[in-house]
């Protein structure tokens, strides 16, 4: 008999978590009762043995999970804890400052094969680099020509998104990536357009001239940038449209992120339909000479008036 997981049981319990890890540390998240606010707090222990989990609004103490190895919790050594803590940390810093190294030794950005098979333009590319190196990927290590995207956080580059000419996506391991985004920024824009990929992003810059684009790298991104930034205005979350995976009974990712996301803020959410492809970059390409105009149409249907508002508080910072 299988035991339930420490997820399925804050799932069961109605709480949204994100990432779960043992880490001893307290995590705040959505519920179902309060899916704006993060009412939910969870941790698992290190051995991932034991874990706790609290609605602030219905339970007055934690509950507790355990794995069915012991019915009691093993105990934690605090001296442990905080070196594990701290060779996490020394971990992450080391990883942000490989990041910014191959940043500020890559090269401006020139055209780049990737982006031009997309029939992007240069158009918003000023934020982007380009570096020629070596990627270890599935094993193997890639020589080739990198774009480099930043990935910022509170104003800090904390990470590098490298992509190959051939579209494979890396990160920089261990650095933050949870929260992190790129803006690509104009004066006095209009609206604010939260998607997925650089591509998606520039598709939709370069189609909405009076657009703000954010870039969260990946669907599980989306509610932790719009968590993070809490952009106002006229909003949007232009999401992927994952239509061959809905086909085959397992969801549509893209879309259900993307409106986890922009129930968070109460913005609106627009997604490419009658495409081959999954999303806005797609939608460019297939839908000819008008396309800007068509996707800047749709996506503006999409967008809410958001009301400013405080942004999350942050736990750690990164120097």
């Amino acid at each position: 008999m299988s035991h339930v997981s420490f997820r399925d049981t804050l799932i069961a319990s109605g709480f949204h978590p994100r990432d779960i890890v043992p880490d001893g540390r307290w995590h705040r998240c959505a519920t179902e009762d309060h899916p704006k606010k993060r009412n939910g707090a969870y941790k698992l222990a290190l051995d991932g043995c034991i874990g706790w989990w609290r609605n602030w609004a219905t339970d007055s103490e934690p509950n507790t999970w355990t794995d069915g190895s012991n019915t009691k919790a093993r105990p934690i050594d605090p001296a442990i804890l905080r070196a594990k803590r701290e060779q996490e940390r020394a971990e992450t810093l080391k990883a942000v400052r490989y990041a910014r190294e191959l940043w500020a030794g890559a090269r401006p950005y020139a055209p780049h094969d990737y982006l031009a098979r997309k029939g992007l333009s240069v158009l918003g590319c000023d934020h982007l680099r380009v570096w020629r190196g070596e990627v270890w990927v599935d094993e193997t290590r890639i020589l080739d020509d990198w774009l480099l995207v930043p990935m910022f956080w509170r104003g800090k580059l904390v990470n590098v998104q490298r992509i190959s000419t051939a579209g494979v996506k890396r990160q920089i391991a261990r650095a933050p990536q949870i929260g992190a985004s790129l803006e690509l920024s104009r004066p006095n824009a209009a609206v604010t357009v939260v998607v997925e990929g650089l591509a998606t992003g520039l598709a939709v810059f370069q189609s909405i001239r009076l657009a703000k684009v954010i870039v969260a790298f990946y669907a599980d991104n989306l509610t932790p940038v719009v968590d993070e930034l809490r952009p106002s205005g006229a909003v949007v979350v232009a999401a992927d449209n994952d239509w061959g995976t809905a086909a085959k009974g397992k969801g549509n990712p893209g879309i259900e992120k993307a409106r986890n996301a922009a129930e968070l803020i109460s913005c609106g959410v627009a997604y490419p339909q009658d495409i081959e492809g999954t999303d806005w970059c797609d939608a460019l390409k297939e839908w000819g000479e008008r396309a800007p105009a068509r996707i800047q149409r749709e996506i503006l249907r999409g967008a809410k008036a958001v009301r400013p508002s405080r942004p999350a508080p942050g736990a750690e910072t990164v120097p």
